[in-house]
């Protein structure tokens, strides 16, 4: 099973800090959180202040620590059951976050060093910013859009 795997992070440069993680399975059923203790403001580029922090959930449900995170989504991805392969678009970014997290509880049924790429059209995209008015940085509508994606290249056989 593919699990798409989405974040958002402090900024573009090496050493960025976790501020949220979302990964959608096939089915759509998804694990969002997003890190209490990870990151300051001070962390956040100008970029992140203005279109990422503005579009978390927030909230005690989906709120909670870099730790209590970890064993929330190594239990959920255990919960699936089966072999799973993450998925993403941008790897070099989103896959050490993932790594960092899960280093202590990697779960069993998660190939560590094997992703599937996705590549988002940009029609795909614009029809996200039109329907929305603007286009939203939240990891769990990216990990969805990217699962979207993929179930489209899969009918048009991309």
């Amino acid at each position: 099973m593919k699990l798409f795997l989405d974040t958002e992070f402090t900024d573009l440069v090496p050493g960025n800090k976790l501020i949220s993680i979302a990964l959608v399975d096939e089915n759509e059923d998804f694990f969002y959180a997003e890190l209490t203790d990870t990151y300051e403001l001070k962390d956040c580029s100008e970029f992140v202040k203005s279109f990422v922090l503005p579009f978390l959930f927030g909230g005690t449900h989906w709120q909670m620590s870099s730790y209590h995170c970890a064993l929330k989504l190594g239990n959920w991805i255990e919960d699936r059951g089966e072999d799973c392969i993450l998925a993403c678009d941008n790897p070099g970014w989103d896959m050490p976050h993932l790594r960092k997290l899960l280093e202590s509880c990697w779960p069993e049924n998660l190939h560590k060093n094997q992703y599937h790429p996705v590549y988002v059209p940009a029609h795909i995209e614009e029809d996200i910013v039109l329907e929305n008015d603007f286009w939203v940085h939240n990891a769990l509508h990216d990990a969805m859009v990217m699962k979207k994606a993929a179930d489209l290249q899969k009918i048009l056989k991309f």
